[in-house]
């Protein structure tokens, strides 16, 4: 992350002895600020209000991120309601510095339209969440669609199929609204090239070892005169899915 400019810290509600021995044993440099009693995560509006009072885990935040530049703005932020869920730095880096780790990328191309599909990491946690870019390539003189759509048009959209994610979100840019004289009709269209980004959620039980994440892309390629038959292109993703890191008792 240094690469980028960033520095890393952390908050959580642990004693300092506790964050002492848990950076001893697993060699982590960066600083870890001990908010006991949760007084400044309260004030931050992020004590996890998911726990019951009376559990041992009451007083922790929401686990995620936040990214604050030089001047203090905070310029993005990640969270997840479940404890055991937690983003992954690399799903920082690929949002907002378009860094990914590891180099997990594949390409996708059927007829006109092209597609690079890129996993922030190539190896994670069971509850990571991990960060997805998509870059498209439509060729010159076609058009994919967005949405909304009448029902006789077919939107494009990314779907990863795999056991081992919990959830899924792909966001697109907006879509360009194109009148075409010939039929009429004004319709939200894609050309050249464009990029959607998203997340996937690992499941918290997933096993340690190596996968395969399957996709499919679907879409409509037309051009001013004429429509192809809908497409859907399969692609696959490794990821190797490490154990988790225990924490330390008190």
């Amino acid at each position: 992350m240094k690469a980028q400019g960033l520095g890393v810290a952390t908050v959580n509600y642990d004693s300092p002895e506790i964050l002492k021995r848990f950076a001893g044993a697993h060699h982590i440099a960066y600083p870890m600020l001990s908010d006991k009693g949760s007084a400044v995560i309260r004030k931050f509006g992020i004590l996890n209000t998911n726990i019951p009072q009376d559990h041992a885990f009451y007083g922790v935040p929401f686990p995620g991120d936040y990214v604050i530049a030089p001047d203090g703005v905070v310029r993005d932020k990640f969270f997840l309601p479940d404890y055991q869920t937690r983003p992954a730095a690399s799903e920082v880096l690929l949002k907002d510095f378009g860094a990914a780790v590891g180099k997990n990328t594949t390409d996708v191309a059927s007829g006109d339209v092209a597609m690079a599909v890129t996993l922030s990491d190539a190896s994670s946690a069971p509850g990571h969440e991990l960060g997805v870019a998509i870059e498209f390539s439509v060729g010159p003189g076609w058009h994919i669609y967005g949405q909304p759509l009448p029902e006789n048009y077919v939107p494009t959209t990314v779907t990863f199929d795999s056991d081992v994610i919990a959830k899924q979100s792909i966001d697109f840019p907006a879509a360009i609204p194109i009148k075409f004289e010939a039929l009429g009709e004004t319709l939200p269209v894609y050309q050249g090239r464009f990029r959607a980004t998203g997340a996937i959620l690992l499941k918290i039980g997933v096993k340690p070892g190596d996968y395969k994440l399957g996709g499919t892309l679907k879409f409509q390629e037309c051009n001013d005169t004429i429509c192809k038959m809908p497409q859907a292109a399969k692609f696959e993703l490794p990821l190797k899915i490490e154990p988790m890191i225990a924490g330390l008792k008190p």
